[in-house]
């Protein structure tokens, strides 16, 4: 591996380092600690919410910047980061660098727009339970997934034709809507591609060649892994839109986190031999 160059990981949450169905990731916990005595950091860049990536860091002893709902804004922990990155504001332990838009905006738009609120059954308005049963969460893990800042996820309950109806009315008034592994998120004028971009150059300041392993799963994840370097899909349910959006350098045959593990260390292999 050049010394001059330094690798790192981006990474999609559910369905690519999490388990779509368990949430299980506890065997990628050791490699993770292998990367980073390779000094090879683990960038979140999922549709959580900041209290839900901040809880998976402390269980995967991860201190490094993230990326929350599905590239809305990027957090850096003051640990690493003394003084605030551009534009940023300040949430407690970390620097808040918000390139989409805030939930109440969100929630204007969705009030102005003519289209029937029973065609749609938002996150953010379910109670705990039902939440639970969307998702498959504990009841702590739903509580933390509802609270959204900078978007909607929401389940589509009319037609296909409707839906289009609704993605166009969204688009034109300039904010965005992704399919993730569960839900439509509604979100700013953003999406994970701008995001990883923006982090990186918080990366190149550290005068090294950054190049980038980006792992995903779902639909979503197409612009951050249509700017890796090496790009890497993670065997789940989720698969079939994303791989006819991205071109991946591999796909696991193992689902997460197992497949997830795989991913890397063929890449790393890879890399160490040319």
């Amino acid at each position: 591996m050049n010394m001059n160059t330094q690798w790192i990981i981006v990474t999609d949450l559910d369905g690519t380092l999490i388990n779509h169905h368990d949430y299980s990731v506890e065997c990628a916990i050791s490699f993770i600690n292998e990367l980073k005595q390779k000094n090879i950091p683990v960038i979140f860049n999922t549709s959580k919410t900041f209290n839900e990536s901040v809880e998976l860091q402390k269980k995967l002893n991860i201190d490094e910047p993230f990326i929350v709902e599905n590239g809305s804004c990027i957090y850096y922990p003051k640990s690493a980061y003394k003084n605030p990155p551009v534009n940023s504001i300040d949430k407690d332990t970390h620097w808040a660098q918000i390139i989409g838009k805030q939930q109440s905006d969100i929630r204007s738009l969705l009030n102005k727009i003519d289209i029937d609120k029973s065609n749609y059954k938002l996150l953010s308005e379910c109670s705990i339970s039902e939440a639970v049963e969307l998702t498959g969460l504990n009841n702590t893990q739903a509580a933390l997934a509802i609270e959204r800042e900078f978007s909607e996820p929401l389940v589509w309950l009319s037609s296909d034709k409707d839906f289009i109806h609704f993605k166009k009315t969204i688009e034109e008034l300039n904010f965005n809507i992704l399919q993730g592994g569960r839900f439509q998120h509604i979100l700013g004028n953003c999406d994970k591609g701008i995001a990883t971009q923006k982090l990186i150059k918080s990366y190149s300041k550290r005068n090294k060649i950054i190049r980038t392993i980006i792992l995903g799963d779902s639909a979503n994840d197409a612009a951050m892994m249509d700017i890796a370097d090496i790009s890497i899909i993670v065997n789940s349910p989720s698969n079939s839109q994303l791989e006819n959006l991205v071109k991946a350098d591999y796909k696991t045959t193992k689902e997460a986190p197992q497949g997830w593990v795989d991913g890397i260390q063929n890449a790393l292999l890879n890399i160490n031999n040319t």
